[in-house]
């Protein structure tokens, strides 16, 4: 009689042989469905198993998966191995390797982009993105945090693009306003746009145009003052707007256009002397 150990691992090697003998389309089902980390843990199982993970269909890299993104040797490594769509990627990076990834995932049909730059030091200058970030046309959901926008390349575009959000990013173009303006027009089916903490290069007087019909959600939480004028939100169901310092001159118009909004929150910032520091006044949610 064998003995338990060499039991366990006859046992472990048939249950193996059955797991292959399944169709290839249901083996690619439940690598997807039990996530990247364990699928990846499955080149242990037998030499068969060695690269299975590499021929699923697509693959999810996010921040919450087992903490891989605190290793980003590991991510370097998976997007080495593996040859197809990246389907969705959400991590918070170092400002030294925020650019690392993003040629490559340009090639790689990613859907949802979600990338925030960790903030070494109170004062620092946020990193620029490669270019390749807008030649992600397929890119569903976009998500950018701390960093610097680049210019334009030629022939870009987010035409699939329904979730738009910045926050604290920067933008150096001497037209810097415009080029956010720019990127919200190439979006025709965006739903939702969040713009938080937004900085810009340029001083004097800035008008940028918010125009899109699909839009559903929207969110205004400026630091630099600027006139932002808003066109074309017949679809717009729930709106938040956040001053900070300062009503906008143009408040009124801004208030208008956000009248057919079931949902509508209005937010003052006011500091108040040096012992009260920042008093925050909210105002009442309208709903209809």
């Amino acid at each position: 009689m064998p003995p338990p150990r060499r039991r366990k691992t006859e046992a472990a090697a048939a249950a193996t042989d059955v797991l292959l003998s399944l169709p290839t389309e249901v083996l690619d089902d439940i690598l997807a469905r039990v996530g990247l980390r364990d699928a990846v843990r499955t080149s242990v199982l037998s030499r068969a198993w060695t690269r299975r993970w590499e021929f699923i269909a697509s693959i999810d890299i996010s921040a919450d998966d087992g903490g891989m993104w605190k290793a980003p040797s590991a991510v370097d490594g998976i997007l080495l191995r593996f040859p197809g769509r990246v389907r969705r990627i959400h991590v918070s990076l170092d400002q030294r390797r925020v650019n690392d990834w993003l040629p490559t995932l340009s090639r790689r049909g990613v859907e949802s982009l979600s990338l925030k730059v960790q903030r070494q030091e109170r004062y620092f200058r946020p990193p620029r993105l490669h270019e390749s970030v807008f030649y992600c046309s397929g890119l569903t959901v976009l998500n950018l945090s701390t960093c610097t926008m680049p210019s334009f390349p030629l022939d870009w575009g987010f035409p699939n693009l329904r979730s738009l959000i910045l926050s604290r990013v920067m933008f150096l173009e001497e037209d810097g306003h415009y080029q956010l303006q720019d990127i919200i027009e190439t979006c025709p089916l965006l739903e939702d746009l969040r713009l938080v903490e937004l900085y810009f290069e340029a001083y004097g007087d800035m008008e940028f145009v918010i125009q899109a019909p699909n839009l559903r959600c929207l969110t205004l939480c400026f630091i630099d003052e600027f006139k932002c004028v808003l066109h074309e939100l017949s679809r717009l169901h729930s709106a938040a707007s956040d001053m900070w310092n300062y009503v906008h001159s143009n408040f009124a118009e801004l208030l208008a256009a956000l009248v057919q909004a079931r949902n509508l929150q209005l937010r003052l910032c006011t500091e108040y002397g040096w012992e009260d520091g920042w008093v925050h006044a909210h105002f009442v949610i309208l709903s209809r």
